[in-house]
């Protein structure tokens, strides 16, 4: 089965700076976006994004495709437009992405590559996405001035939000915010990156975020899911058994998984993640 070649945007900006009042241990929020009931990653939060088109390959060089496409992908679903700042300083508004671009004389910001999942394979629809991150910091005057002004586009979205990751994995535990493995594992590793400004040191270098992950999704005697992740000791068994979908020693060598409660419009509960050692995708900042 094909692979589509997808984007998702991974953005972040100071609480000081948004509208969010919430106790959490770190002093950033992420934008997040719930997905319609229908079509890909239903009912489920997720980070903004999208497959890559056409115009991504002819408006930018093969290493900025998928930034590209991330940050025209969250223009379209959400509003926010992630560029250099036109003349004058004012948002403009009105037509397609590169349309408005090229009036107006700005060009896309380049996030940063963050990690590459690919859709495990019993899955109808297969997607190879890019996960990228763009960091909002508190001088980023263009940027920040949008804020607050963000929309969701209809046909996709049901709402937005701007959450701590902690926070949202605290709603993920109590039932309120459905996630997929990719996003619930990305947000458990921005937890442990608690301030805005220590973000740009941690994500990992290009060529570890462009190695693969591909989860082995399997489904445990009592009903609950995990998401096998490559290193763990079950991923590369063709057929794991149930025995070792269950693990009562959680700081046992050769973890690295998700155990998940599957929802009933879509997506995961309680997404725990089980790692030793501790995930790669941030690492611990120094």
């Amino acid at each position: 089965m094909t692979l589509l070649p997808s984007a998702s945007l991974v953005v972040t900006a100071p609480l000081e700076a948004l509208a969010v009042r919430a106790a959490s241990a770190c002093n950033y929020a992420v934008l997040m976006v719930r997905r319609v009931g229908g079509g890909s990653f239903a009912s489920g939060y997720v980070f903004p994004g999208g497959v890559e088109e056409p115009g991504d390959r002819r408006a930018a060089s093969a290493a900025g495709v998928h930034a590209h496409c991330a940050v025209r992908e969250t223009f379209e679903e959400t509003g926010l437009l992630l560029t250099t700042a036109p003349a004058g300083g004012a948002v403009p508004r009105g037509g397609p992405f590169d349309e408005l671009c090229a009036r107006h004389a700005i060009a896309p910001l380049r996030p940063l590559p963050l990690a590459r999942w690919v859709t495990p394979r019993a899955q109808k629809k297969r997607f190879d996405t890019r996960f990228l991150m763009l960091n909002i910091g508190d001088r980023d005057r263009f940027l920040l001035r949008q804020l607050g002004s963000e929309r969701v586009q209809p046909a996709e979205l049901v709402r937005l939000d701007w959450v701590p990751p902690d926070v949202a994995l605290s709603a993920n535990a109590r039932g309120e915010m459905p996630l997929f493995p990719p996003q619930a594992y990305i947000l458990h590793a921005l937890s442990r990156c608690r301030r805005w400004q220590d973000l740009p040191a941690a994500v990992p270098s290009a060529a570890q975020a462009d190695q693969p992950v591909e989860p082995l999704l399997c489904r445990r005697s009592d009903g609950l899911a995990v998401a096998l992740l490559p290193g763990d000791r079950a991923h590369g068994t063709c057929v794991p058994d149930d025995a070792s979908l269950f693990c009562s020693d959680r700081s046992a060598p050769g973890l690295h998984r998700l155990e998940l409660v599957p929802a009933d419009a879509g997506g995961f509960h309680a997404a725990t993640l089980l790692a030793t050692p501790a995930s790669a995708v941030l690492p611990d900042p120094q």
